[in-house]
């Protein structure tokens, strides 16, 4: 586990502050989840991170509840920020705020000259055992406001991280590093195939490898025709018939789907890989649209790149279906149904439930699924 300046997480050393900026914020949500790993385990159970976005929050309130005692007396309290990014073409400028008193007389819309002076007396003093990360995601360059003031207060209590989208070697390393991490290596000719097919997304990268790693089993080599396999292969549509069935929410569809797999001999463990995918998904494009730093056809291409406009009815179907889901379940419902498959992936793990009763725990999660996403209506995005 590795902080921001690539050393060990640990909690003596952990600042009051990190802020990070850049356009590969995959790599804050690394430092995020690692924090909420440490912390965690430091308490012996699950820990409580607070999220904000300055969308709906002030400055003044996310300092007011980081001096405030920890969620039910936790020993730590551990705070993230979200910047939105800018919005691009005329409205660029638009988080600029005129009269605003900055460190060299500018301000912003979301760090403005008051907003300096609370976030100043704060970091001079900050409460003991609390964290707050603050993340400015998208091209944001070095002398941006936002990055002068944070690197303007003291080491001791903020750390500056850039995001920068890594070279492919560094990519292909992470990627090296992650299979070695699950007990897997990686051939040259993996290595090569998956920057063919992902490009230079950290995220999507780490995704493969991990799926990778389950899909080779007992082998300890990742090659070449695994990623044609598993990845390539399930960029064409008819591997994805369970993400259909899934943004379409049909029950009898997927519960087919579901037997079938499980007919053909699949691991459980691939099947819980699949549905978690797909949500992990839904959960990024909501993200994404909440911050205004991808337009839904750009989301779209990301996890659907193999999807041409020109195939018509195909791709209108698969659109509407696909943002169906992520306008038709709040947060709060997702991140439900991902708790509910975390518990089931720990069930399938420690019992000794098999075949028939592992597929009926898939169809009950499934069910539940289809049911929470009937509750409301499909809304098309393809009028944007």
């Amino acid at each position: 586990m590795a902080g921001p300046s690539g050393d060990r997480l640990r909690e003596e050393t952990l600042l009051p502050g990190y802020f990070f900026f850049g356009e590969e914020d995959f790599l804050a949500e690394e430092f995020i989840e690692e924090l909420e790993a440490l912390l965690a385990s430091s308490i012996g159970g699950e820990f409580h991170l607070t999220r904000m976005d300055l969308d709906e929050a002030k400055w003044r309130d996310i300092v007011d509840t980081a001096r405030t005692a920890p969620f039910l007396f936790e020993p730590w309290r551990a705070i993230v920020v979200r910047i939105p990014e800018r919005k691009a073409g005329p409205d660029r400028g638009a988080d600029k705020k005129a009269g605003a008193d900055g460190e060299d007389g500018k301000g912003t819309k979301y760090l403005s000259g008051l907003d300096q002076k609370i976030l100043k007396e704060y970091f001079a003093d900050p409460p003991s055992r609390t964290v707050i990360a603050v993340i400015r995601a998208g091209h944001v360059r070095r002398d941006d406001a936002a990055v002068r003031f944070f690197q303007s207060l003291p080491k001791t209590a903020m750390s500056v991280l850039e995001m920068k989208r890594l070279s492919p070697l560094a990519l292909m390393r992470r990627a090296d590093e992650k299979a070695r991490s699950l007990g897997k290596t990686l051939t040259e000719g993996a290595r090569k195939r998956l920057f063919d097919l992902l490009g230079q997304d950290l995220r999507l990268m780490m995704n493969e490898v991990a799926k990778l790693a389950v899909f080779v089993g007992d082998k300890k080599g990742i090659e070449e025709g695994d990623v044609d396999q598993a990845t390539a292969g399930q960029r064409s549509f008819q591997p994805y018939d369970l993400d259909d069935a899934l943004a379409a929410a049909d029950f009898a569809k997927g519960a087919a789907i579901l037997n079938e797999l499980f007919a053909e001999g699949e691991r459980s463990e691939v099947i819980v890989g699949r549905l978690a995918g797909f949500f992990r998904s839904v959960l990024a494009a909501q993200t994404w649209l909440r911050e205004k730093s991808r337009t839904k056809d750009e989301i779209f291409q990301t996890f659907f790149p193999y999807i041409s406009k020109g195939w018509g009815d195909l791709y209108r179907g698969k659109y509407e279906n696909f943002f169906g889901v992520v306008e038709g379940l709040s947060p709060a419902e997702l991140n439900a149904l991902l708790t509910k498959l975390r518990q089931l992936d720990r069930t399938i793990k420690t019992t000794s439930s098999k075949d028939v009763g592992e597929k009926i725990l898939f169809e009950a999660f499934l069910r539940e699924f289809c049911l929470a996403r009937k509750k409301r209506t499909i809304i098309s995005p393809l009028g944007d």
